[in-house]
C-alpha cells in the first residue's frame, strides 16, 4: 500500500499536463505505456480517477 498522503497528490490529469506544459492525453498515453509519467506515478482513487503530485517534470 501506497503510504503518500493524499494532501500531496491534489492534482487531476488535466492539471498535471497543464502544470508541464503538455497535453492531457500525452500524460494517460505515456502512463499506459510505461505506468508513470517520466518518473512521476499518480495515486489511484477509489473513484478510479486519478491523482498526481504538483510537480513539474525535468527535461
Amino acid at each position: 500500500m501506497n503510504n503518500a498522503s493524499p494532501k500531496k497528490y491534489e492534482l487531476n490529469t488535466q492539471q498535471f499536463a497543464a502544470l508541464n506544459q503538455v497535453l492531457p492525453q500525452s500524460v494517460r498515453a505515456r502512463l499506459c505505456r510505461t505506468g508513470s509519467f517520466y518518473g512521476v506515478a499518480p495515486l489511484k482513487l477509489a473513484s478510479g480517477r486519478l491523482a498526481f503530485p504538483a510537480v513539474q517534470v525535468a527535461a
